[in-house]
């Protein structure tokens, strides 16, 4: 790397100043513990010009909704990069079952933006999936993407949230929590029928700021999460099971059958491997 240090500009939808998504935060934690200098750039502001006047720099690309099609071409032929996908972006609605449930079917892996995404991700340096079901999912439907340079990285926590996480009170009562989300994916009334079905004493967590919502789940009995598609690595049940919580989910949570998250201890030690990982893999290019 040389005694300066490098400039790794990293793209994402959005960071952590204005939204407190699963994936910014990931962002977050990998921003947060780095050996490199980190340029922050929303995906709606990459085009070919700033590609152009920062060719020499890595790149990291994480949610890049906002950039063009074609950009993202253009970028795969004349840039050094890594991708961390969080979800399914070869597919228009990022999620196949989604598609799925309102068009009745999703063929995106053949159309032009799921062919554009998988040239995309065959350029990359390397590739970064959440959990191991998603990164098979990706290379059934794409069989070049199964390479030596795809990794799977999981959700990532910072330091100070595993602290927080760690010395949180557990005065535990007898509520479920379910999140109240708009979001398909998240499947509240799938979570709800399932406590009705089971007479299980629930509650509804609506828009809580992270922190409280760590000690809610921290006083909650349980966690009930039913997404109706595939969930990569949902960080809410990551937390849950670390906050001694029981949990109701099902198979859509991608990561749950992994080796590291047979327990509370495997699941901390694991998770503070995660920066190092990416980072170190992302040393070998810069």
């Amino acid at each position: 790397m040389g005694t300066k240090t490098p400039t790794v500009i990293f793209v994402s939808d959005f960071f952590i100043d204005e939204y407190q998504g699963g994936a910014e935060l990931t962002t977050n934690a990998l921003i947060s513990d780095t050996p490199f200098n980190i340029t922050s750039v929303k995906s709606e502001d990459v085009n070919v010009s700033l590609i152009k006047e920062n060719k020499e720099k890595y790149w990291v690309f994480g949610n890049m909704a906002g950039v063009p099609k074609e950009t993202l071409l253009y970028a795969a032929k004349n840039l050094n990069y890594s991708i961390v996908e969080y979800d399914y972006k070869y597919c228009k609605y990022r999620s196949p079952q989604k598609h799925v449930f309102f068009e009745q079917k999703c063929d995106c892996q053949t159309q032009y933006c799921g062919k554009a995404i998988s040239i995309f991700f065959a350029n990359a340096k390397s590739l970064w999936f959440m959990s191991k079901k998603q990164k098979e999912y990706y290379e059934n439907i794409f069989p070049f993407l199964r390479k030596q340079n795809s990794f799977v990285l999981s959700s990532v926590f910072d330091v100070p949230t595993l602290s927080t996480i760690k010395e949180l009170e557990r005065k535990k009562n007898e509520k479920w929590l379910i999140v109240d989300s708009p979001s398909w994916i998240k499947g509240t009334q799938d979570a709800i029928r399932h406590a009705q079905d089971h007479n299980l004493d629930y509650m509804l967590a609506t828009n809580l700021p992270y922190r409280k919502m760590l000690e809610t789940l921290a006083s909650c009995k349980g966690l009930i999460f039913i997404p109706p598609g595939m969930d990569t690595c949902p960080r809410l049940v990551i937390e849950a099971k670390l906050l001694d919580c029981e949990l109701a989910i099902n198979e859509n949570v991608q990561h749950a059958t992994e080796k590291w998250f047979s327990s509370k201890e495997s699941i901390f030690k694991y998770l503070k491997t995660r920066p190092q990982a990416f980072w170190g893999e992302i040393e070998k290019e810069v």
